[in-house]
This record gives structure tokens, sequence and C-alpha cells, in this order.
């Protein structure tokens, strides 16, 4: 009988001690991003997401690298992101990037879990089909409304401006999703034209030359794919730098992650930690129990003027007064 009542009352004695670890069990999250810890617009993502969610979800990453694994790479990297899948058994997925929503969101259609990208440059339409089950942020550079800006802080008259790209993914993506697969376009009395440049003897070529090809100002969309020429990936890093020491016309930036000093001058640009915050507040959404069905994709509603105090000094740039009051100011 004193054997009987023990063994009940270790039972009892463990289920107490289990218990509440059950209970404060926080929801687990895993974010497959379809780049490198070092990017730093992933690194921007991260910390959007981490300030709606640390603290409230379990939070784990897998990163796939395909910033710097070669094309025919993709496919394993996205396996082993599934894979990650399979062993966590999280509650939300958040797909970075058009490569993870590509590559890994038509498996996700098939599974009953709650999926939120972000960071997504093309139509997802032409990665899945819209489903139950997934929903997301998208990514937008407002590139007409920031010629327009350009024309402005730079007392720009029928100019010419270039718009570099890498030959990346995304660059194809932002190609067809934004610039409508047209390499030339006028914005008012501006000319723009694109171009989409692989490696970095040939970016230094149309750099070099822009003045002399009568362009009064760059605007750097893309880089991270450039190679040199032994077909190695160039650091952005050292593109950004190179391109700021060498420009003869001043350079300005889509994404906030090039401005600075050494970097782009700025401009309207996107943040990649807005789109980490949006995207968190949608995976509270679901674990609170909002239906993904309900929730439609959203493009956050604005850009943000960040500019550079060493590259403005540096150009001899005044922005105008209406700009310079709802300017984000880096060094």
């Amino acid at each position: 009988m004193y054997y009987v009542i023990s063994r009940v009352a270790i039972l009892v004695a463990l289920i107490t001690l289990f218990l509440p670890v059950c209970a404060n069990a926080k929801p687990k999250v895993l974010v497959i991003e379809s780049y490198h810890a070092e990017y730093e617009w992933n690194k921007n993502n991260e910390k959007g997401l981490e300030s709606v969610l640390k603290g409230k979800v379990d939070l784990s990453y897998f990163r796939m690298d395909t910033k710097r694994v070669v094309a025919d790479q993709y496919q394993e990297r996205a396996d082993l992101a599934w894979d990650e899948y399979i062993k966590s058994q999280p509650d939300v997925v958040v797909l970075a990037d058009d490569n993870a929503l590509k590559l890994l969101g038509p498996k996700f259609l098939k599974t009953d879990t709650p999926v939120v990208y972000l960071g997504i440059n093309g139509n997802p339409r032409r990665y899945i089909e819209l489903n139950k089950n997934i929903t997301g942020v998208l990514e937008r550079p407002l590139y007409k409304r920031s010629v327009k800006y350009l024309k402005q802080i730079l007392n720009l008259d029928k100019s010419k401006i270039l718009i570099l790209l890498d030959t990346g993914t995304t660059a194809k993506v932002l190609m067809d999703s934004v610039f409508d697969g047209m390499y030339s376009a006028k914005i008012g009395d501006i000319q723009i034209t694109i171009q989409e440049v692989a490696t970095f003897e040939d970016w230094k070529n149309i750099i070099n030359k822009s003045a002399d090809d009568g362009y009064s100002a760059i605007i750097l969309g893309l880089f991270q794919t450039v190679v040199d020429d032994n077909n190695d990936h160039v650091k952005s890093d050292d593109i950004l730098k190179w391109t700021s020491k060498n420009s003869p016309v001043p350079i300005f930036g889509f994404w906030e992650m090039n401005v600075g000093k050494d970097k782009t001058i700025g401009g309207l640009v996107l943040s990649g930690e807005v789109q980490g915050i949006t995207a968190g507040e949608i995976v509270l959404s679901i674990l609170n129990g909002v239906p993904v069905q309900q929730i439609k994709p959203v493009i956050p509603s604005r850009g943000l003027f960040v500019f550079s105090k060493t590259e403005l000094f540096k150009w001899k740039i005044s922005l105008p007064r209406y700009v310079k009051g709802i300017t984000k100011f880096i060094e």
C-alpha cells in the first residue's frame, strides 16, 4: 500500500513539475531567409521582427544564402530549410524574400502551417497559388516618387538619371514588377535609363563614364550578385565604397541599408526594418487567432527619407526645407 501511494505521489509531483513548462511554452516561429546573416537587409528584417516578437515567441532562423551560392545550389539550400521546418515543427513560418517564397511556398501550400512572407518584389501569384495559409508583406521600390524628389533636390531640368541593377533573381523580378520590363522611361522631363551589370569591371566602366554619357545622377538599385574576374561575388561594401569614391555624379539609393558615409547620399528609401515590423504584426495576429485567409497581403504605405550628412556635405547638396523636416539623418 505504501509503495502504491509513493508511486502516485511521485507521478503527481512530476506532473506538477512539468505543467508550468507546458503552460508557459511560447509559440515557435521559424524564419527562413533567402540570404545570409551578414547581409544588411537580413539584419534589418530581423531587427524589425524581433522588435515585435521578442519575448512573445520562440524565434529561430534558417538562412539559404542565395546571394552567395550559385543558382544550381538553390534547391539544395531550400531542401535543407525544409528539413529544418520538419525538425522544428513551428507554429508559424516566415519566408523572407523572393527565393524563399518561390522555392518553398508551393510545399507549404500542402500544409496547414500559417506562412507569412516579407520582402517580396515579384507578384506572389507567380510563385504560388494564393491559398488560405499564406499571406504577407510586399516590397516595392518607390522609383517614380524617388525620381521626382531628386529632380527637386538637385534642381534638374530635362536631365538623365541612371539606375543600376545586378543580374540576380531580385533584379529580374524588379524589372518585371516595378519597371514593367522597360530599360528606359520618362518621368516628367527626366529620362531614366536602367542597366543590368554582371561584373565589377563593367560596373566601374559605367560609373567612370556616367558624366560623359550625360547623366546628372545615379541611383544604385541592386549589386549583391556582381562578380570579379574570378567569378567570385564582390562584397557589397566594397562596391559602395568604390562607387562613392569614384563616381563623377551624385549617387542615391532605393534601400536604407545602402545610405551612409562612403555609401550613397540617400533618398526616399525602403526599410528592411519596416518590412520586419509589418510581418511581425501579421504573425502576432495569426497567433492571436485571426484566420490567415482574412489577412490581405500588404505594402507598407510609406518610404523613408534617409540621408547621409557626410555625403550631402561632400556633394554640397542642400535639401529643401520640407524634405529636411521629415528626414532621418545618419553619418
